[in-house]
């Protein structure tokens, strides 16, 4: 990476110093700040950022141009960029699928108060949208991008670039006191600094820093859906499940990454890198959806009221029953329940109730060689029928069946 021009005032372990001052200030007085004043003293965090990073260097003596190196955004660089953020932004979602993971893994599943509580913070306030674009996307990339891209990573600017990209990309996610936000933000934070080692050019990884915050905050005021329905969905989702529809929706992110590089970089990013962006984006989809099946399958199962199947051949005595199969399920608290059923009987008519104990039908559907029903229902404390019929073309037919309830 380019050095100052007085590189020797700037030693690696000044910006551990300079790290750990900022955290320090974002513990303490940020802290008290936010917790005290909410979004003005959010906005008065960032900003401390921003005053600590040009006091540092005023102190130490060294061009402000030269930390905070601004220059003219070419095409080529301008599209380099929005694939750096399309990337990010996915790889974003992988890292989160494979934090929450991990956290439920050993047990460590408050990150959905900590969702909710953010939420609350951010969005549960009543501001105008643009007031939310500022104090969420604008203040954080000019801010933040000074103090860790500009004065902390002008520490290293000596040591070799992967060092560089390391360091400050682990820097950036501690700064956010997450452990749920640790992984995505130290991505998206090594993604902005081998932005600026590669460009030198801080308006890069501010633009890629707005454009991440800004989609996101986008998404989380206008999703219409309150901080609480957000926490009990969590609460329902197995996080095995959650990480593999992450992967799934990330999948494309080592491409567009890939694709970045290139632009940025094009004679050090070569055909093999596009061969092995291939391969682990082919493995995330394929993975994703795997993990989502099983887990969800699994979810079901484990926590079904009821897992009624059979499979048998259907004759002309079967037909002179009431039903072809008969289950029944008491509920003992009212609420909203899932009916899942999945029937096949090839070339024949199938039909499936629901009853309550006053034979009032609930669900009633039909359906020719197959029959699949989802269906979420609000029940009343009571005891239910659930049963299967049918018609003279299922004699001499195999029908399977199953019906989850939960």
């Amino acid at each position: 990476m380019q050095k100052l021009s007085n590189q020797e005032r700037l030693k690696p372990w000044m910006g551990f110093i300079l790290f750990a001052f900022g955290l320090c200030f974002l513990l303490f007085a940020g802290s008290y700040m936010q917790s005290n004043w909410g979004i003005p003293g959010l906005i008065l965090t960032e900003i401390g950022f921003l005053a600590i990073s040009v006091v540092y260097c005023l102190i130490m003596k060294v061009d402000l141009k030269e930390v905070f190196p601004m220059k003219k955004i070419s095409g080529r660089d301008f599209f380099g960029t929005i694939f750096m953020f399309l990337g990010g932004f996915l790889l974003n979602l992988v890292a989160a699928g494979i934090s929450m993971f991990v956290l439920d893994l050993i047990g460590k599943s408050d990150y959905v108060s900590e969702v909710s509580e953010l939420s609350d913070f951010l969005y549960g306030n009543g501001m105008a949208y643009y007031a939310i674009i500022l104090v969420v996307a604008v203040t954080p990339a000019i801010c933040e991008e000074a103090f860790m891209r500009g004065a902390v990573l002008s520490n290293f600017r000596g040591l070799n670039d992967k060092w560089i990209i390391f360091l400050v990309g682990v820097f950036f996610g501690i700064l956010h006191l997450s452990p749920l936000r640790f992984l995505n933000t130290a991505c998206l934070g090594a993604i902005l600094a081998y932005i600026m080692v590669k460009k030198n050019n801080i308006l890069l990884p501010m633009l890629v820093h707005f454009l991440n915050n800004f989609v996101s905050s986008f998404i989380g005021a206008n999703s219409g859906i309150s901080s609480g329905d957000a926490t009990a969905a969590m609460e329902g989702f197995s996080s095995a499940a959650t990480m593999g529809s992450m992967f799934a929706a990330g999948f494309l992110c080592p491409l567009f990454l890939v694709i970045g590089a290139k632009l940025y970089d094009k004679e050090n990013t070569k055909g093999k890198h596009f061969v092995i962006a291939a391969i682990l984006s082919a493995f995330l989809l394929i993975s994703g959806i795997a993990i989502t099946i099983v887990s969800s399958m699994n979810g079901l199962y484990k926590n079904a009221l009821l897992n009624w199947n059979y499979t048998f051949a259907v004759t002309e005595e079967t037909l002179e029953c009431d039903n072809l199969a008969e289950a029944g399920i008491d509920i003992s608290e009212e609420g909203v329940h899932s009916i899942i059923v999945s029937s096949t009987a090839p070339g024949g008519n199938i039909t499936f109730t629901m009853e309550d104990e006053n034979g009032n039908v609930i669900i009633e559907k039909s359906g020719s060689g197959m029959l699949v029903v989802s269906e979420n229902v609000e029940l009343a404390p009571g005891h239910y029928t659930l049963y299967f019929t049918g018609d003279d073309t299922l004699v001499g037919k195999t029908f399977s069946y199953q019906v989850i309830v939960n």
